[in-house]
């Protein structure tokens, strides 16, 4: 189709002439006010006269490339304001007839370029008297409104959408949706919205992860699955068809897959046997819009990657999705089908949000930067992604939502707090989250007498992890959110009197480690999108960032005599190796050659312990000798503390919490404690032990629930 703007000077029709040279459209020979993308609407029509002009024809010249926004929108808009300046009417159509659901058609035969055209002279009629003078300044003064308004519009209109949006969401009530004992999650309606399947998990009623389903406005629900007690997490989508609902079933290496069962119940059907999984948030799967595609998410041990797999439900064929991450999380197909989104947590405090475009496959970043996200889901229209900034196993955070067309401006929610696992129903214009409640407590055992009962020391109705005594014994400094969000305390050894040092206003912010002399205290935090180390003092004032010459570092630790701090770097990266630097900052030094987490000296100050995948290291401490230790038990990467001769950590053995110790003379193992509950999923910090060698510190989760509360008349 020709330009009509570069191959013709200018177009005539009627009363009016479209200017090839300038893109002005006249009156009359009168330039009437017309915005460029209604301009370009009028040129492709009159270049084409009679013929129709395709929507996507339209839509692909107004906004080439476009990879999110609303080109319909954008293009009923321009041809409305288009109509408006020609005086045209859309169902009366003189110049451009409207062709229902497929495009639009120049109906006035314009004259071709280069013919004369003289407007006819008026009628002579009496000349019309003057107009008052009041009339003449009230039309100036409207005129200079008009404009005024005009040049403010584009500032003005975002502001009075968010404001009718905002008006919107208070509107809107939060209900339960289930008030289960236990833990509940990855809610996923049915195609009408009328019934909702879940996961359910209590010690009670529930001993193991099963998959439930039951309809919205009754209580009791229907169990679909009766896995064993080995399936640690389950993932849920319904098909569009409402046949068959999805599962992610995580259960290890050798037991991880997706199934499809009825909602009637019955037996499963393993449509791929790969390590189906998720990283610690819910929402591992998603359907297509037609249901001939299934996302996914896949662990690959051996480069240690989640990634975003799209299973063919024709061929059974599944095809991994390019995406430049190494930790896909939140796959979410978009209703109208025309997108799929992810998030990406390669960054646990600067996630994006992603959006490929199924057309032609183009990638795109919609949003950055967000503290985390842990759910995530498209509103009914297409238009919007609502999602929470919640991260780790329990944890929850606010829900927000960010509009394709404006992703640089995303909106809180004036709902929901603790919030995880969001799902839509697009035709019920319904909403479901997942609403987590934590209480993790640091307690104090006897290592004298561990038989007698731990004492709880360090509470508060929310989080507290990461113990670490002073020098003296005397104080325990320690990371809580029990301010909103996660920052450094420090406390006396029995938890009072507690006083915040930090104010960060993040969730990533941690470890924290006192200096052998008792002056400082080194921690982590992500605040800015970066891992950094920051030193503070015990009795207050402001943190200082450590300056290091590579970036990117955390789980800070002091050397004995105080003159180096040891850290990892390369977390962010999935990189992960141990350095040291000087205790006033400058140049780091790598220490460990091997992939290591939370450094750790021997107390001889001799070796540095640290460890990976569950097996611990040792290395002298100026970087030689650099070995496994051997024959210890797997340990959790950040549940083990060095001691006298030996290692403290933290094991799982039927279904039960024990802290063992391990000696390193005799190679030797030993039941120290078993802990009445859980160990926290998320960090733990290690298990540090008094100056005198008496009492042990740990974090232990004590009360765990969550509920789905839903929301009505959802857009």
């Amino acid at each position: 189709m020709a330009d009509p703007i570069k191959s013709a000077d200018t177009i005539r029709f009627g009363r009016f002439e479209l200017s090839a040279d300038t893109g002005e459209l006249r009156k009359d020979g009168a330039r009437l006010k017309l915005s460029g993308q209604a301009i370009q609407v009028l040129a492709m029509l009159t270049a084409n006269p009679g013929n129709m002009v395709t929507r996507e024809e339209l839509q692909q010249k107004l906004w080439p490339g476009a990879n999110y926004g609303d080109p319909e929108h954008g293009l009923n808009a321009a041809v409305n304001k288009l109509r408006e300046a020609l005086g045209d009417s859309a169902t009366e159509p003189k110049y451009i007839e409207t062709v229902p659901g497929r495009g639009y058609r120049f109906i006035e035969v314009p004259e071709p370029p280069g013919v004369s055209h003289e407007p006819e002279p008026p009628a002579t009629e009496p000349e019309p008297s003057k107009s008052p003078w009041w009339k003449r300044k009230v039309t100036i003064a409207v005129a200079a409104c008009i404009s005024v308004a005009a040049m403010l519009y584009p500032w003005i209109m975002p502001r009075i959408e968010w404001i009718i949006r905002q008006n919107q969401l208070r509107r809107l009530t939060v209900v339960p949706l289930t008030t289960l004992p236990g833990m509940v999650g990855s809610p996923t309606f049915s195609p009408d919205g009328s019934e909702i399947a879940f996961v359910w998990h209590d010690e009670t009623y529930a001993p193991g992860f099963d998959l439930y389903v039951k309809v919205i406005g009754t209580d009791k629900p229907l169990r679909l699955t009766h896995w064993p007690a080995g399936v640690n997490t389950l993932w849920a989508a319904w098909s569009p068809d409402g046949r068959n609902i999805a599962v992610c079933r995580a259960a290890g290496p050798a037991g991880s897959a997706v199934y499809l069962l009825s909602p009637l119940g019955g037996m499963e059907r393993k449509i791929t046997s790969m390590s189906c999984a998720s990283w610690f948030v819910g929402g591992a799967l998603s359907w297509s819009a037609d249901g001939k595609q299934l996302a996914f998410l896949h662990y690959s041990p051996s480069d240690d990657t989640l990634g975003l797999f799209v299973l063919s439900m024709d061929s059974m064929e599944a095809t991994q999705v390019k995406s430049d991450c190494k930790t896909v999380i939140l796959p979410a197909f978009s209703p109208r089908g025309d997108y799929l989104a992810w998030a990406c947590a390669d960054k646990l405090n600067s996630v994006p949000i992603y959006l490929k475009r199924l057309s032609d496959g183009k990638v795109t970043q919609l949003l950055r930067g967000m503290q985390g996200v842990g759910g995530l889901a498209w509103s009914g229209d297409g238009r919007r992604i609502v999602f929470t900034t919640g991260v780790g196993f329990v944890a929850g955070g606010d829900l927000w939502e960010v509009a394709l067309d404006t992703p640089d401006r995303p909106t809180k929610l004036p709902f929901g707090h603790d919030a995880k696992d969001v799902a839509v129903s697009f035709t019920g214009h319904r909403l479901t989250y997942k609403q987590a409640h934590a209480n993790t407590n640091i307690w104090r055992m006897n290592l004298s007498d561990p038989q007698v009962h731990a004492q709880k020391v360090v509470a508060s109705s929310r989080e507290q992890t990461a113990p670490n005594y002073s020098p003296d014994g005397a104080q325990i400094a320690f990371q809580s959110n029990r301010s909103g969000n996660t920052e450094i305390w420090v406390s006396d050894s029995d938890g009072s009197n507690a006083v915040q040092l930090s104010s960060f206003g993040i969730n990533e912010t941690g470890t924290p480690r006192w200096s052998p002399d008792g002056k400082l205290i080194a921690f982590d935090s992500r605040v800015g999108g970066e891992s950094n180390i920051y030193l503070v003092e015990p009795h207050g004032g402001l943190p200082r960032k450590l300056d290091i010459d590579i970036r990117g570092n955390n789980m800070p630790s002091w050397s004995h005599d105080g003159n180096w701090i040891y850290f990892t770097n390369g977390d962010d990266t999935g990189n992960p190796r141990v350095w040291k630097v000087a205790a006033r900052g400058g140049r780091a030094v790598q220490v460990a050659k091997h992939a290591g987490y939370m450094p750790l000296e021997s107390p001889d100050g001799q070796y540095l312990y640290f460890s990976h995948d569950g097996q611990l290291w040792q290395v002298q401490t100026d970087g030689s000798g650099e070995r496994q230790v051997q024959d210890i038990p797997p340990v959790r990467d950040d549940g083990w503390s060095p001691f006298g001769s030996g290692i403290y950590f933290m094991i799982y053995v039927n279904n039960k919490t024990e802290i063992d110790y391990f000696d390193l003379n005799t190679k030797a193992a030993r039941t120290i404690f078993v802990m009445d509950k859980w160990a926290p999923d998320d960090w733990i910090g290690g298990l540090p032990v008094s100056p005198d060698g008496k009492w042990m510190l740990f974090a232990q989760l004590d009360e765990v629930s969550s509920d789905l509360m839903m929301v009505e008349n959802w857009q």
